[in-house]
């Protein structure tokens, strides 16, 4: 299976568990009467129990004077101590986590939405569970009985492993970039560079505010196809109730050549490059968004070199051209319909009787223009 069909897999998966999440919200107005958590109560004692006892022997060893090694009793006591925190620190950084995924379910494989291709069907039953938007069972465990190795590890339903998450190391993610990828929204940078561009994009001014403008939607004409002779190639389309509309085709290529154009998609793609961490943000973009144009997909959880940046950057620039802007625009206002002409041409016919004479006869034809 190839790169791109793998990708679609995992997308098609995360698709199924949010149907799961679909399903199990569809219930919830038919179960008013059975007391049941979706996702049931943390057990901290079962964590706590046996470093409660293995403090309290250090302690009563630290006093006495029997600790064989006071500097690492002492060490390891105050490591149990901190582990609260950790754990306090962790379920803050779910619940902010959690939070943001609301947002970023409703727009899945959109801009701003999550990212449905590379995120990992387990990170993503793992974030409905702990949002308690799935059934399931989340642990707190000690790796190893060390209590600096604190993980959560997440069940579903049936009792099936789903992930294991270390808190050091979410703790850690969390100063940085979220549990989850999302992509990038790249929308209030195209209307800008669209606005900033009003040789090549249509903009009228709102009001009196000559600072104020909106987009039309038309493109200027200095970038839209003419005939040979340098006149406007129009062509007429039906638009309904007997009315049809001039339009006339946008020259991409003339857009996709200027200065402006390239300049201000160079900026636009230099500022996803270089806005995060990693490179996941934008390999999310390129799969989910770039994709549908260009038919190329990144490895998730790879970085790019400079070939690869290069290269994003330029199909950018293809998508741009397709999504944002038409194929064509309309000219003028609608109008009715032209009439058809009908006219009546006279031909004769000479026939030939039985006795040798001819008959003269007037044949009509009707041509219709």
């Amino acid at each position: 299976m190839g790169l791109k069909e793998r990708l679609i897999d995992n997308k098609n998966q995360n698709l199924e568990v949010q149907y799961e999440v679909s399903e199990l919200q569809s219930k919830l107005s038919y179960q008013l009467g059975e007391e049941t958590y979706i996702t049931p109560p943390i057990n901290y004692e079962a964590l706590y129990d046996p470093f409660i006892k293995v403090y309290a022997d250090i302690q009563l060893k630290l006093e006495n004077g029997t600790s064989e090694n006071p500097v690492a009793d002492r060490k390891y006591a105050d490591s149990i101590i901190k582990s609260t925190a950790t754990i306090k620190e962790s379920m803050e950084n779910i619940e902010s986590n959690t939070e943001l995924w609301q947002d970023a379910i409703l727009a899945s494989g959109l801009m701003g939405g999550v990212d449905l291709m590379g995120t990992p069907v387990s990170r993503y039953k793992t974030l409905h569970i702990l949002d308690e938007n799935l059934e399931g069972v989340v642990d707190i465990i000690a790796e190893e009985m060390d209590i600096t190795r604190l993980a959560w590890v997440i069940h579903d339903n049936k009792g099936i492993f789903i992930e294991k998450i270390f808190l050091n190391k979410l703790n850690m993610l969390s100063e940085t970039q979220n549990m989850f990828v999302d992509i990038p929204d790249t929308s209030k940078q195209n209307q800008k560079f669209k606005k900033d561009n009003p040789e090549m994009f249509d903009v009228k001014q709102m009001g009196n505010d000559a600072n104020e403008t909106v987009l039309t939607g038309g493109i200027n004409k200095s970038y839209r196809k003419n005939k040979a002779d340098g006149s406007p190639d129009l062509y007429q389309k039906p638009i309904g109730d007997g009315m049809v509309q001039d339009f006339q085709k946008i020259d991409k290529q003339a857009i996709r050549n200027s200065l402006p154009f390239k300049l201000g998609m160079d900026k636009i793609a230099a500022e996803l490059l270089g806005m995060y961490e990693s490179d996941d943000q934008v390999v999310a973009f390129n799969n989910n968004i770039l994709s549908q144009v260009t038919d190329y997909y990144l490895q998730p959880g790879k970085a790019l070199r400079e070939k690869g940046k290069t290269k994003f950057t330029e199909d950018y620039k293809d998508w741009f051209l397709e999504k944002e802007i038409s194929e064509e625009m309309p000219i003028g206002s609608p109008k009715p319909k032209a009439e058809e002409k009908v006219e009546v041409e006279e031909e004769v016919v000479a026939e030939q009787k039985p006795d040798g004479q001819e008959e003269v006869k007037v044949e009509e034809q009707v041509q219709v223009s």
